[in-house]
């Protein structure tokens, strides 16, 4: 049995009465998902997935705000950068 981040065990909290965007959301559980000085890093494993990550961006920050885990949030495929945003900004920072 695979054991996911405590991190990605609260965003799908979130999500358990709403069974459509939890089912979106199953894909962090291919993904690293930690969190260091205020950043949610999601770290993908190919950049299929990261994109696929990116387009649920909206799901994802609505817990991250509302629990108070991070300032922003880093999608990256291995160790390269592909997106990084401010909580409640529409701009990616990089």
């Amino acid at each position: 049995m695979r054991r996911y981040s405590q991190l990605t065990r609260l965003i799908w909290d979130f999500y358990r009465e709403n069974q459509r965007e939890l089912q979106q959301l199953h894909l962090l559980g291919r993904c690293k998902v930690f969190r260091r000085w205020g950043v949610l890093h999601i770290r993908c494993w190919d950049r299929d997935l990261a994109e696929s990550v990116l387009r649920r961006r909206a799901l994802i920050e609505e817990p991250v705000a509302k629990l108070r885990l991070a300032q922003k949030i880093s999608i990256s495929v291995d160790t390269n950068r592909i997106a990084l945003f401010r909580i409640g900004s529409d701009k990616q920072i990089a």
